[in-house]
C-alpha cells in the first residue's frame, strides 16, 4: 500500500511538472503566432487599402476624363456642323430674307438645334433669328469672339423660351478672307448635364460639373445650378482643387463632407468645365475591410488550431523527456526499482528503454554487491570466532607451560593437551586464511560489478549524445526548409505584381476598345477575359502566400521545439555523467575493503606458519622430556607470540566486519 501511494504522488508531481512546462510552450508560442498573424494582417491591409484606393481614384479619373471628352466630342461636332453652315451661308446673298430663307432649312436639317440666328454685322445689335425676329445681342459676352472672326461657344445659360440650359455655338461669316457677320445657335446641353449627374460610382459615388469659377451646372441639390458656386460648401480642399485643375494640374483629392470622408477627382473639358466625380473613402475600402475581416477569422482559426497542435506537440514531447529526468532524480536518489513505461518507437522512446535497461543493470548488480557484501559479513564473523578459539588455545598453552614448571609428573599429559590445542588452532588460522582468500575474491568480482555499472552509464551518455546530435541534424533540416518557403514566397510575389499589371492593361485597353466603339467591341471582349485571369491569378497569387506563410509559421515553431529538445538531451547527458561518477566512487571504496580483506589473508598465513613452529616445538618437548625444564621458557615465549597473533587476527576481523558494515549501509542506500 505505501508503494501505490508513493507512485501516486510521484505521477501527480510528474503531472503538475509537464503542464508547466507545456503551458510555457504553448503560451510562448500562441503569443508569437498571434503577433505574426496582427503583423500579417497589417502589413496587407495597409499595402491593399493605398493599391485599392489608388486604383479608384484611376478608375473615377477616367471615368470623369470620359465624361468630359464626350462633352467636348459633342460640342466640337456642333460646332464643325455650324462652321460648315456658315461657310455654306458666306455663299447666299446678304439679304435678311435670303438669310432667313437658308437658316429655317439648316434647321430643318439639323433639329438638335432650338434655334438659330444670324447676323450681317459683327455687333450684333441686329441680329435675326429664325422667327424673323430681332435680337440685340451686342452685350453678349461672345461677341468679342465674333469680333475676331473666329467660331464660339459660350457660357452656358437657361434658355428663355424652353427653359433648359444651353450654351451658344457660333461660327464667322467670311467673304475674301474677312468676318462680316457670324451665325449661332442655341444648343442645349440638358443630355450632358443629365449624363453627368446620372453617372454612379459604386453606390455612394456621384458626380457633378462647374464652370471654372465654381458655378455648379450640375448637383445633387438642383438648387444649387447656376445659383451657387463650388466655394459655398465651404470646403476648402475642393476649392484648392479647382484652381489647380483649371491650371491643368489634376490630383487626387481627399476631403471631408457632414463628417465622411470622402475620394475624388477633377477632369477638365476643352471649354474649361469641371467635371467633379467622388464616392465615400469607406465604401471604396470596404472590400479590404472584408478582406481583413476574413483575414481575422482565418488567422482566428489558425491561432486555434495552431494551440491544438502546440499543445499535443508539446505534451507528446515533453512528457517522455520528463519521466526521463524525472527517472534520473528518482535513481541518483537510490531507488533502483523506478521504471518508465515505454510507448512508441520514436528517439524518445528508445532513450526511454535505454533508461530502463540501465536500471535494470544496475539493480542486479547492487543485489550481487548486496549478496556479496552479507558473505563477507559472515567471513568475518567466522573469523572472529577462529580468533576467539586461537586465543583461548593460546591461553590453555600458557596454562600448560605453568603446570609444567610446577609438575614434572604431568608434563606428558601436558604436552599431549598442548600438541592438540596447536592441532586445533593450524586448522581454525586454516581456516581464517580460506575466508580471508573468499572474502577478496568476493570483493574483486563487487569492483568488477562496478566497473560493469560505470560502462552502462557510459553507453546510456554516448546514446544521448547520438540523440543531441540527430535532433540538431533535424534543426539544421528545419532551416533549409524555411530558407525555400521564403523563396516560393518571392515567386508568388512576383506572379501577384504580373497579375496585377496585366490587370491595369487589360482596363486601358477595355477604355480604347470603347472608344473604338463597334470596331473594338471584339477586342473589349477579350481584353476583359484577360483582365478576369489576371484577377484569378491574383487570388490564386494570394492565397499561395498566405500558404507559404502558415508553413514559415509551423517550421518556425517545429524549429523552436527541436532546440528545446536538444537543451534537454544535454541535461539528461550531464545527469548521467553524475550517476557514472557515482559508480566510480563506489568502485573505490570496494577496493579499500578488498585491500583490507587482503592484509587480513596475509596475516593469517603468518599465523599458519606460526602455529606449524608451534606444534614442532611441542613435539620436540614429548621426544625429549629432559629438556622440559629447559624449553619451557621457550614454550612460555611461543605462547605469548602465539596470543599476540590471536590478538592481530582479532583486531583483523574486528576491522573487517566494520567495513563489510559500512558496505551494506552504503547499498541499503539503494531501493533494490
Amino acid at each position: 500500500m505505501p508503494l501505490k501511494n508513493s507512485r501516486f504522488i510521484r505521477n501527480l508531481l510528474i503531472l503538475g511538472s509537464i503542464r508547466q512546462t507545456a503551458g510555457r510552450i504553448v503560451l510562448s508560442t500562441l503569443l508569437i503566432i498571434v503577433v505574426c498573424v496582427s503583423v500579417l494582417s497589417y502589413t496587407f491591409y495597409v499595402p491593399t487599402s493605398r493599391e485599392v484606393q489608388t486604383q479608384a481614384e484611376k478608375q473615377m479619373e477616367l471615368y470623369s476624363s470620359l465624361l468630359a471628352k464626350e462633352i467636348d466630342a459633342n460640342l466640337v461636332e456642333k460646332q464643325a456642323i455650324m462652321q460648315v453652315i456658315a461657310e455654306q451661308g458666306s455663299n447666299v446673298e446678304a439679304e435678311r430674307q435670303q438669310q432667313l430663307d437658308f437658316l429655317v432649312q439648316a434647321h430643318n436639317q439639323h433639329p438638335e438645334f432650338e434655334s438659330i440666328f444670324f447676323s450681317l454685322d459683327l455687333i450684333g445689335a441686329n441680329a435675326v433669328n429664325i422667327k424673323n425676329t430681332d435680337v440685340d445681342l451686342s452685350d453678349r459676352p461672345y461677341i468679342k469672339l465674333a469680333k475676331e472672326g473666329k467660331p464660339f461657344i459660350s457660357e452656358p445659360v437657361i434658355s428663355k423660351t424652353m427653359g433648359t440650359m444651353v450654351v451658344i455655338v457660333g461660327a464667322p461669316l467670311i467673304k475674301d478672307g474677312k468676318a462680316y457677320g457670324f451665325y449661332g445657335a442655341s444648343y442645349s446641353i440638358s443630355q450632358a448635364v443629365e449624363s453627368v449627374s446620372k453617372a454612379q460610382f459604386g453606390e455612394t459615388g456621384k458626380a457633378y460639373m462647374t464652370l471654372a469659377d465654381g458655378t455648379f451646372l450640375s448637383y445633387t441639390d438642383e438648387s444649387f445650378v447656376l445659383n451657387k458656386k463650388l466655394s459655398d460648401l465651404g470646403i476648402a480642399a475642393l476649392d484648392q482643387a479647382l484652381a489647380n485643375a483649371t491650371q491643368g494640374l489634376t490630383d487626387p483629392i481627399h476631403y471631408k463632407e457632414n463628417g465622411v470622408n470622402k475620394i475624388g477627382f477633377m477632369s477638365v473639358t476643352g471649354l474649361g468645365w469641371v467635371i467633379t466625380m467622388f464616392a465615400d473613402e469607406s465604401e471604396i475600402l470596404k472590400p479590404v475591410d472584408t478582406l481583413l475581416s476574413l483575414i481575422m477569422l482565418v488567422g482566428s482559426g489558425i491561432i486555434i488550431l495552431a494551440l491544438i497542435m502546440t499543445v499535443l506537440i508539446a505534451l507528446r514531447i515533453v512528457y517522455p523527456i520528463r519521466q526521463l529526468t524525472h527517472g534520473i532524480d528518482v535513481l541518483a536518489q537510490g531507488d533502483l526499482t523506478y521504471r518508465i513505461p515505454v510507448k512508441g518507437k520514436t528517439d524518445i522512446s528508445k532513450a526511454l528503454h535505454s533508461f530502463n535497461t540501465a536500471g535494470d543493470q544496475m539493480q542486479l548488480l547492487m543485489k550481487d554487491v548486496n549478496g556479496l557484501s552479507e558473505q563477507l559479513t559472515d567471513s568475518a564473523k567466522q573469523l572472529a570466532e577462529g580468533a576467539d578459539q586461537g586465543a583461548r588455545a593460546a591461553q590453555s598453552i600458557s596454562e600448560a607451560i605453568l603446570v609444567v614448571a610446577e609438575s614434572s609428573e604431568r608434563q606428558t599429559s601436558s604436552l599431549q593437551d598442548g600438541s592438540q590445542a596447536a592441532d586445533s588452532i593450524a586448522v581454525q588460522i586454516d581456516g581464517i586464511a580460506s575466508y580471508s582468500t573468499n572474502a577478496a575474491d568476493i570483493a574483486s568480482e563487487a569492483s568488477n560489478l562496478s566497473d560493469d555499472g560505470a560502462a552502462s552509464m557510459d553507453q546510456l551518455n554516448g546514446k544521448m549524445v547520438a540523440m543531441e546530435q540527430g535532433i540538431g541534424e533535424l534543426a539544421q533540416t528545419i532551416h533549409a526548409l524555411s530558407g525555400l518557403s521564403g523563396k516560393i514566397g518571392d515567386v508568388v510575389s512576383s506572379i501577384s505584381q504580373i497579375a496585377r499589371q496585366t490587370n491595369i492593361l487589360s482596363l486601358n485597353a477595355a477604355i480604347e476598345a470603347s472608344r473604338s466603339g463597334e470596331a473594338g467591341r471584339g477586342f473589349a471582349v477579350v481584353a476583359d477575359e484577360i483582365r478576369k485571369l489576371a484577377g484569378q491569378s491574383m487570388e490564386s497569387a494570394e492565397q499561395i502566400a498566405g500558404f507559404i506563410g502558415s508553413i514559415r509559421l509551423e517550421i518556425d515553431r517545429t524549429l523552436q521545439a527541436s532546440e528545446q529538445t536538444v537543451t534537454q538531451a544535454a541535461e539528461g547527458r550531464h545527469t548521467g555523467e553524475e550517476a557514472r561518477e557515482l559508480f566510480a566512487r563506489i568502485r573505490s571504496s570496494i577496493q579499500e575493503v578488498a585491500a583490507s580483506i587482503q592484509g587480513v589473508s596475509t596475516a593469517s598465513g603468518e599465523m599458519v606458519s606460526g602455529t606449524t613452529t608451534l606444534v614442532e616445538s611441542i613435539r620436540l618437548i614429548s621426544d625429549s622430556a629432559s629438556e622440559t625444564a629447559a624449553e619451557s621458557q621457550n614454550v612460555s615465549a611461543a605462547a605469548e607470540e602465539q596470543m599476540a597473533s590471536m590478538e592481530e587476527v582479532a583486531s583483523s576481523s574486528a576491522e573487517l566486519a566494520n567495513m563489510a558494515e559500512k558496505l551494506r549501509i552504503q547499498i541499503n542506500k539503494f531501493k533494490l
